[in-house]
């Protein structure tokens, strides 16, 4: 089982997360990372997802699409291209840490991916809570 990804942002926002999540994962195969930038239109786009999707279905099981933001304009090339008939996953809400579990967990499977998705997602944000020491407490973090 092979997993593409395709993530698909406002700005440079999906390229700086895919860099990012290779500092920790490594360089990763088989991930397009998209930006949406002021030269570009929604119908852009949408070719460059169908072009991602393409080439990742070629050679991948299960391609996967991550987004920015519900119904923004990277959200609707996404779904446009899924209502156009290309099997793939979709999520909105890209941040690092689903994206470096993806990475990592590579060989799920399709019916497993929603799932896990979304178990990692009700983890990914917590609050930090510190409490400061005494003053005469060294503090180590």
């Amino acid at each position: 089982m092979s997993t593409g990804i395709i993530l698909a942002s406002h700005g440079e926002f999906a390229k700086a997360a895919l860099g990012s999540a290779e500092m920790l994962a490594g360089e990763q195969k088989d991930v397009h990372a998209l930006a949406l930038t002021t030269d570009k239109s929604l119908d852009d786009l949408e070719k460059e997802v169908a072009d991602a999707y393409a080439d990742l279905s070629s050679r991948c099981d299960v391609v996967i699409a991550l987004c920015d933001i519900y119904g923004g304009s990277p959200f609707n090339a996404v779904s446009r291209c899924m209502l156009k008939g290309m099997n793939m996953i979709g999520f909105t809400g890209l941040n690092l840490p689903i994206l470096i579990d993806l990475l990592l967990s590579r060989e799920i499977s399709a019916e497993e991916v929603k799932e896990h998705v979304m178990s990692v997602h009700q983890q990914s944000i917590s609050p930090i809570e510190v409490q400061l020491a005494d003053d005469d407490e060294d503090i180590d973090l």
